[in-house]
């Protein structure tokens, strides 16, 4: 595998040469201050964009030149990168080896074409597509409360941290999405290609100065180039004792939502002693949550925990009785404290490391997860692979006993069913 940076003026290109896949993956990643009044206008322009363009402005025509490409595959997604958002969009194609010659530029070419040559009529979207685009938008925004596991994280990040960007809705709000209009859409979509700080990233088995020929001669590069910052929050200061916030729908299984906050770690903590903790606590069916939680008290359905380094949050959530919510509760908090006191065999430790190593291996077999490795060693500056598998085995039971100590229960949430006996705190 070959890895290559070039600095393009005002974008970076990143070409990740490997001969393990048959397929060509290409990248482009729009990265601005996350700011919530755009998320839902963001959100509708990645779908706008995937809808149709110039050359094909029905979905059907679309479907067909796809097809004609050996059905190139193009998807896009918003994505909340901490401090930043990322509106990423991606192509994968079948390379030429396996089709025939010249369809690896035209595959660029097409992908290109969506992004940079949109249906304009008159200085705003089509109307049609634009239609079509905000009633799926708005049906995902009220669809929010259908998946209660979803709603009871998007509300405990709201009671935990109102009016930080980690409260904000990433599907949007109603409010906002009223206020989009065919006109200001196709400015915002300008502003934001002439004024993001933008990635380009080529993998798979390509000539790199082909790939490079080729982005050169269809990626229109953004007209100002924007310099980054920091993506990661971090918090000050932390509740001396924990808020509980209870809430009613009528469902059958309460969902239970523990978040706690991190204090400030060394890069070192962040990239592999919290990953340690994190599948010690509850990262399988040998967790020590699962394990007392779960197999010895019988008190839930299921029961996790996962850490978000971006936003220095670690939540762990259980599907529960709501009846049984106390005691459930207290046997969080005594593994929490049991994490501290060092509780915990040196086997899940060396079990821990061994699922990360895995788990390292098992990125170079997928295009899109290696080229999240380069993304956030770019954005970040996390380790590269080697590195990480090298960095892991250095973690020793005391660093994780060190770390158990930064972490502060700051609310507990609970969604309880609407027909279940209650269990008061």
């Amino acid at each position: 595998m070959n890895y290559q940076k070039l600095s393009q003026g005002n974008y970076n290109l990143h070409i990740i040469q490997t001969d393990r896949f048959k397929t060509v993956q290409v990248i482009v990643n729009y990265k601005n201050e996350l700011k919530k009044e755009e998320i839902t206008i963001r959100n509708f322009l990645n779908d706008m964009l995937l809808s149709t363009c110039k050359e094909y402005p029905t979905s059907r025509l679309l479907s067909i030149a796809t097809e004609d490409l050996y059905n190139i595959s193009v998807n896009g997604a918003n994505i909340r990168s901490g401090k930043y958002s990322i509106l990423s969009f991606k192509c994968r194609f079948l390379n030429e080896k396996y089709t025939e010659q010249g369809m690896n530029e035209k595959s660029i070419s097409f992908f290109m074409n969506l992004l940079y040559h949109p249906n304009i009529v008159d200085g705003s979207f089509d109307e049609t597509s634009f239609g079509i685009v905000k009633k799926g938008l708005e049906e995902d925004i009220r669809s929010t409360k259908d998946n209660p596991r979803r709603y009871s994280l998007l509300r405990l990040y709201e009671v935990m941290a109102p009016n930080s960007k980690l409260s904000y809705h990433p599907s949007g709000y109603l409010d906002d999405l009223e206020k989009i209009t065919r006109q200001n859409l196709y400015t915002y979509y300008q502003n934001m290609m002439n004024n993001a700080i933008v990635d380009v990233f080529v993998i798979g088995d390509v000539n790199p100065e082909d790939a490079k020929t080729y982005i050169e001669k269809y990626f229109i590069p953004p007209m100002n180039r924007m310099a980054t910052g920091e993506h990661i929050l971090s918090y000050s200061e932390f509740r001396e004792k924990e808020q509980v916030i209870k809430e009613t729908m009528d469902i059958t299984q309460s969902q239970l939502m523990v978040g706690c906050k991190v204090d400030e770690l060394t890069p070192f903590e962040r990239q592999y002693v919290m990953n340690i903790y994190s599948f010690i606590l509850g990262g399988g069916g040998d967790s020590k949550l699962f394990q007392t939680v779960r197999e010895k008290n019988s008190l839930c359905y299921s029961i996790s925990s996962s850490y978000n380094y971006l936003y220095h949050t670690m939540v762990i959530s259980a599907g529960i009785d709501a009846k049984t919510f106390k005691k459930t509760l207290n046997l969080i908090k005594e593994q929490l404290e049991s994490m501290e006191n060092g509780e915990f065999e040196e086997e899940m430790m060396e079990k821990a490391v061994a699922t990360f190593i895995n788990g390292c291996k098992e990125v170079e077999d997928s295009p899109t997860l290696l080229s999240n490795i380069y993304l956030v060693h770019e954005y970040m500056g996390n380790d590269l692979l080697e590195e990480k598998i090298e960095n892991i085995k250095k973690v020793t039971k005391e660093m994780v006993v060190e770390l158990a100590k930064k972490v502060h229960i700051d609310t507990v949430y609970l969604l309880e069913g609407g027909n279940h006996e209650k269990d008061s705190l």
